[in-house]
């Protein structure tokens, strides 16, 4: 172990004649084997080693290619032949551990993506509709054309859903059955939807009932009832609950929504009368959820107006026409008569009379009476009854000397409270709406007190300060090692 003192020196005088002695000098022990030779000759050594790994990185940074990923979404058998490939071109490649995407030399990335797309690899996704633009074999059947039509449209649509940002990928089934020409021997086609969402990531209902339509209103007589989603661990995510209670679920929300919209409603009022924090609200809505429609038509029989009318009177006087009881006798003609002198005057008259008449009449009248065709649909949702109790806290007053103290409110300032409050609902009070103003004092919650830490347990807790204290017990003991070999 070295020595930690120095002999004495001998200093010459102020007068430059005597001498004075200097009392020997005490040093640290680690400063002493920081400054030995053999620490210095060690911190030379571990620099220069230092500096030439540091040139070995750069060196073979700078010599190693840059790759870059090929295509994304690949497929491990679009890899493998990719792979195959590129090995033919002596392109270098690299397969990331990680994501498994296939890294090419930057450099040569266009080279590769010109080579796959000339082998029908380019990109690793399915065709689409440009599958019916390719060649086709002169004896094609028709069923090979139905085939890659349905393909097509099958890629078509999984690049749609793949389009979602929580979706990574995605594989569409379509049973699209022949159609009969009977209606009723007509079966309706069916579609299903495998999802892989990325890490972390989910499909609310919204996104799930989108993807529903979008499947549904793409293939001609397909219902949203039968197309299906399900994720990579094969849950359903289409509703397959009861409808009657996939309704009762959304008018649940529904109404939380509308309370939650008072209760906003009332706080953002009566905060800025009596305080941040001082008041709390609660809205309980009844709603009528019935879809009612109903078609009435009534008739106005006082406001009636003649439309058209038509008046047909006849009247026949003749003595051509058979008369007296049917018989022979009233075929006969009748017997030459004699005719008095006295009656001579009166032959006219007694003529007319004697003819028979025939009259007819006939009125036709048509009437256009006041009608009226109403139609009428109740809408669903309405509010039936609101019930809203809101609970203040008491008032507080600021002294003259700065204390602050709590008073109740005054029955005044609740009934404009309880004023405010109906106006802000739409209070009705035909609906049977009931609001309940309350003041009451608040307790208060004391904050929780945090412990200050004190500066050195920081200072512990990082990761360098450890490094540096058992490098500072370490030293020595390496520098007495490396003195002792030499």
């Amino acid at each position: 172990m070295a020595e930690a003192s120095v002999n004495q020196q001998m200093m010459a005088g102020a007068d430059g004649q005597g001498m004075v002695a200097v009392a020997p000098r005490q040093i640290n022990p680690i400063d002493a084997v920081a400054q030995s030779r053999a620490v210095r000759h060690f911190s030379k050594l571990i620099g220069l080693a230092g500096a030439i790994a540091i040139g070995m990185v750069v060196v073979l940074w700078s010599a190693e290619p840059n790759f870059a990923p090929l295509f994304d979404n690949m497929s491990g058998k679009d890899a493998a032949q990719a792979a195959d490939a590129l090995m033919s071109r002596d392109i270098e490649f690299r397969l990331d551990a990680a994501s498994g995407t296939l890294m090419v030399d930057q450099s040569r990335l266009s080279e590769a993506r010109l080579l796959l797309a000339s082998q029908g690899l380019a990109g690793g996704s399915q065709a689409g509709m440009e599958m019916l633009q390719e060649e086709q074999g002169l004896g094609t059947s028709q069923f090979m054309e139905t085939a890659r039509y349905r393909h097509a449209l099958e890629a078509e649509l999984v690049r749609s859903v793949e389009s979602i940002h929580a979706v990574e990928k995605a594989r569409v089934h379509l049973a699209i059955p022949e159609q009969s020409i009977f209606i009723r021997n007509r079966t309706r086609p069916s579609a299903s939807v495998v999802v892989k969402l990325h890490p972390g990531r989910s499909l609310n209902d919204g996104q799930v009932e989108a993807i529903v339509q979008m499947i549904a209103s793409s293939i001609p007589m397909l219902e949203s009832t039968e197309v299906k989603v399900v994720d990579q661990f094969g849950r359903l995510l289409t509703d397959d609950e009861d409808k009657g209670m996939a309704q009762t679920t959304r008018q649940f929300d529904y109404t939380r929504r509308l309370e939650d919209s008072f209760v906003d409603r009332i706080i953002n009022l009566l905060q800025p009368i009596i305080g941040q924090g001082n008041v709390n609200a609660q809205v309980a809505a009844q709603l009528d959820f019935s879809a009612v429609e109903s078609t009435r038509e009534a008739f106005d029989p006082e406001r009636s107006v003649i439309r058209s009318e038509q008046i047909k009177e006849e009247e026949n006087r003749s003595l051509s026409q058979a008369l007296g009881i049917p018989g022979a006798l009233s075929n006969q003609p009748p017997a030459a008569g004699t005719i008095e002198p006295a009656a001579v005057a009166g032959v006219d008259t007694a003529i007319n009379e004697d003819i028979p008449s025939n009259q007819n009449r006939s009125a036709t009248r048509n009437y256009e009476v006041d009608r009226v065709i109403s139609h009428t649909s109740n809408p669903v949702g309405g509010i039936q009854r609101l019930s809203v109790a809101v609970i203040i806290d008491d008032k507080q007053v600021i002294a003259d000397d700065g204390s602050i103290s709590k008073t109740p409110y005054s029955d005044e300032e609740i009934a404009r409270f309880v004023n405010l409050v109906q106006e802000t609902i739409g209070y009705d009070a035909n609906r049977g709406d009931s609001v309940s103003v309350i003041n009451a004092s608040f307790l208060e919650v004391a904050a929780p007190e945090i412990e200050a830490v004190p500066a050195w347990k920081s200072l512990l807790s990082e990761a360098w300060i450890g490094s540096a204290g058992l490098f500072y017990f370490c030293a020595p003991t390496v520098a007495l090692v490396v003195a002792e070999e030499q």
